[in-house]
């Protein structure tokens, strides 16, 4: 778990009133992520000055990735994000997801059993496999797609331009990072992990999930149980 001893955070509207909230007014207390990772970015990948645009600047034909600074932490029950495709080329195919820190990030990370990803050539999901499952719509140019996982319930689903897309992976757990790989020469995203509005109302999704989940179930099953609560 990464932690952080600054008091002075930014918490996205949708984890106001979860069990996170709470751990975030501990002096010591889990991180969100909060832009690209430069310091483990593939060569092939260029990271702009605010940490949240990506561009592949390959000639193409090679797929590389990126994760986020920090791994999700479990304790939010409901962690989501959002990547705006600024530039899609036509032969390219963008994946947008989320991985752990074991998988490497000079090919296709979505192959490896560690890592999901929904594909925007042909709109199939990924995970431990080269050839995917029918998933949802392709995306392009323009387009904003969300990630989410449900720790709660172990489900992890996708949103385009506001609309959920519905489950699209289950059994799922573990230290995950957000990530997105491209492909082809100039493919450009910039990621939103909460600094502004979604697209997609997860404030509505979040307030549904807490409702219907009893807190006292929830630090159960995440076992983050503080002696101080």
């Amino acid at each position: 778990m990464s932690l952080t001893s600054n008091t002075e955070h930014h918490l996205p509207l949708y984890l106001i009133g979860s069990l996170f909230e709470i751990l975030s007014k501990k002096s010591t207390h889990p991180t969100l992520p909060s832009a690209w990772n430069r310091s483990e970015s593939v060569e092939l990948i260029q990271v702009g000055k605010n940490g949240l645009r990506a561009k592949y600047i390959g000639g193409g034909l090679v797929d590389a990735a990126i994760r986020t600074d920090y791994p999700i932490p479990q304790e939010c029950g409901l962690y989501y994000y959002e990547v705006e495709i600024i530039n899609k080329s036509s032969n390219g195919y963008i994946g947008i997801g989320f991985t752990t820190k074991s998988v490497s990030l000079g090919y296709q990370p979505v192959w490896h059993h560690n890592a999901y990803g929904y594909h925007g050539d042909d709109g199939r999901k990924f995970h431990a496999s080269v050839r995917g499952e029918a998933y949802g719509p392709p995306f392009t140019t323009g387009d904003v797609i969300g990630c989410g996982i449900n720790f709660l319930k172990g489900t992890a689903f996708y949103t385009k331009n506001g609309h959920n897309l519905g489950i699209a992976f289950r059994d799922v757990e573990g230290d995950f990072y957000p990530m997105i790989s491209l492909s082809a020469f100039n493919e450009t995203v910039e990621a939103n992990f909460g600094q502004d509005k979604f697209v997609f109302d997860v404030v509505k999704y979040a307030k549904e999930l807490f409702a219907e989940t009893n807190e006292n179930e929830a630090i159960a099953m995440l076992n983050v149980i503080p002696s101080d609560l």
